[in-house]
């Protein structure tokens, strides 16, 4: 009989006449060492380290990847039957474990080479070498799903690409390429960035222009409101200067129109008074012809002699001279000789003078 404690990391299962009587982890047991078996394998996870070379890509390049995958086992009666974890002692049992544990990391990372084989061959140098998360979730995918992986008994905690590398010669071209991809990115880039600054310069140009000739447009906006304005105070003070005219207009009509009435009732009233002052001058005209008519007839009756001789009997000396003459004159015809001297007429005419005085 014996008795083992085993660590709780362990997961140790108790077989009997071929059949597990008793598991689970970290067990203590006492056992009859001739008629009973123990199986103990590893419980906690560890990592398993792959590193492949001469990878071919799809434009024949050679790549070296290599990264960890992080496993652990989880159906240990799979397990117990795939790798051999029968427990002799402590110091056999660790040495064992340890060469199960390789040829399980051995046999998963043969699966996982056959995943990189594909997913590399199918891309060209230049891809694979930024594939490396990409590439380790694949893995991780295809571990999972794999039916040989779920027969070791073990589940796959994740993987990580830890480098893909292609060969110094390959580097040093792609490096050399790059360099130049770089460079010519770098003047793409001062090309990029002169054409913007350009561009910039120009939509500022554009800016300012539109700027000039929204500012123009503003202005001669504001100068046709102002046009307007002033075309609507001239309408204004045209319409009240007509207006005004035409008040004016029909006011002087008015005046005129009385005016013209007051002109027509004053020939009315000349007409009037024309009329009356025919008729008085015709009133006028029949008393002065009457008087005239009067007088006539009291002159036709009168001695004209008598008239004669006493408007004569009152005239003065010259007026007397006058009047002899003209009967004289009358008369001519019957005077046969007439002496007039110098001096009777000198005397005559002196005579009239001092008569006068």
């Amino acid at each position: 009989m014996k008795y083992r404690k085993f660590d709780s990391n362990e997961y140790v299962m108790v077989i009997k006449n071929g059949r597990t009587v008793r598991q689970g982890p970290g067990l203590s047991v006492l056992y009859n060492e001739l008629t009973t078996n123990l199986m103990v394998a590893p419980s906690s996870a560890f990592d398993g380290a792959f590193a492949f070379d001469e990878i071919i890509t799809k434009d024949y390049q050679s790549v070296f990847v290599q990264g960890v995958t992080t496993y652990m086992i989880r159906d240990f009666a799979k397990a117990m039957k795939m790798f051999d974890f029968a427990y002799q002692n402590d110091k056999a049992m660790e040495a064992k474990k340890k060469q199960q544990i390789v040829v399980l990391e051995k046999r998963i990372n043969n699966i996982i080479k056959a995943i990189v084989i594909r997913e590399v061959s199918g891309k060209d140098i230049r891809t694979v070498i930024r594939l490396a998360d990409e590439m380790a979730q694949r893995i991780e995918e295809e571990l999972r799903q794999d039916e040989a992986v779920r027969n070791l008994g073990v589940s796959i905690e994740g993987v990580n690409i830890l480098g893909i590398n292609p060969k110094p010669e390959t580097r040093k071209a792609l490096e050399a390429a790059a360099r130049e991809q770089i460079l010519k990115e770098q003047d793409d880039a001062i090309y990029k960035r002169r054409n913007a600054a350009i561009e910039q310069e120009r939509i500022i140009k554009e800016n300012e222009i539109n700027t000039e000739i929204k500012v123009a447009e503003k202005e001669q906006e504001m100068r046709k409101k102002a046009q307007d304005s002033e075309l609507a105070l001239r309408t204004e003070k045209q319409e009240k200067d007509l207006a005004l005219k035409e008040m004016a207009v029909r006011k002087n009509l008015a005046i005129q129109n009385d005016e013209l009435e007051g002109r027509i009732e004053i020939e009315k009233k000349n007409e009037e008074f024309i009329a009356l002052e025919s008729a008085n001058g015709k009133l006028k005209a029949d008393q002065e012809a009457y008087r005239v008519e009067a007088i006539v007839k009291a002159y036709n009756n009168f001695n004209q002699a008598l008239l004669e001789a006493c408007v004569m009997g009152q005239a003065d000396p010259a007026t007397i001279m006058a009047r002899a003459f003209m009967t004289m004159g009358e008369n001519a015809d019957k005077i046969g000789t007439l002496n007039m001297t110098p001096d009777i007429l000198q005397a005559i005419t002196a005579g009239a003078k001092s008569n006068k005085r």
